[in-house]
């Protein structure tokens, strides 16, 4: 039955479209390549504008102003200017060797917030390496998995004296988490 019923697909002609005359392009109406350039080759030691633009990188975005990108190429690399921050080694200001020292434009380390959350956080590290090389003593420091036994504890009111024993905690540990219910754990 489907070997029939394609048998009359196969017989019809298949129909191309047809243009119109005179739609198409002439071969002859497009240029070649070669009639572009002259027919005699210059031989020439000295660039003319015709050798320079034939040399020059064509601009990769169309939109882009030529006038714009000729006044960028004569104004050359920038020189940056000397930057304000700590790390920077320049000076904003010229020194002259006849000039006495000048005073610090920064504020001291010890109002910079960023240094002093640097400081802080240095100094919470050697705590909690110092913690992890002495396992004896009670733990300050908490892993998540000590976290999570302590909430799941909570959750079972279990008092936090009895946690801090059970987990091997310093005193006050548990406490510094909150009350009851502020966090808890994600039972799976």
């Amino acid at each position: 039955m489907g070997a029939k019923a394609s048998k009359p697909a196969q017989a019809a002609t298949r129909k191309f479209p047809t243009r119109a005359p005179g739609s198409a392009a002439p071969p002859h109406a497009r240029p070649a390549p070669a009639a572009q350039r002259s027919s005699e080759p210059r031989a020439s030691f000295a660039k003319d504008d015709t050798i320079r633009a034939d040399g020059a990188d064509p601009d990769p975005n169309p939109m882009t102003n030529p006038a714009f990108s000729q006044r960028l190429k004569q104004m050359g690399v920038a020189t940056p200017n000397p930057t304000m921050s700590n790390s920077s080694t320049a000076s904003p200001y010229p020194v002259f060797p006849d000039q006495g020292p000048q005073g610090s434009n920064f504020p001291s380390p010890s109002q910079n917030a960023t240094l002093s959350a640097l400081e802080s956080r240095q100094r919470l590290q050697e705590a909690a390496e110092l913690e992890f090389e002495r396992p004896g003593q009670g733990k300050e420091f908490l892993d998540v998995g000590t976290l999570k036994q302590i909430l799941v504890m909570q959750a079972r009111d279990t008092p936090a004296p009895d946690i801090e024993k059970r987990l091997r905690l310093k005193s006050g540990v548990v406490d510094r988490l909150g009350p009851k219910g502020v966090t808890r754990p994600l039972v799976s």
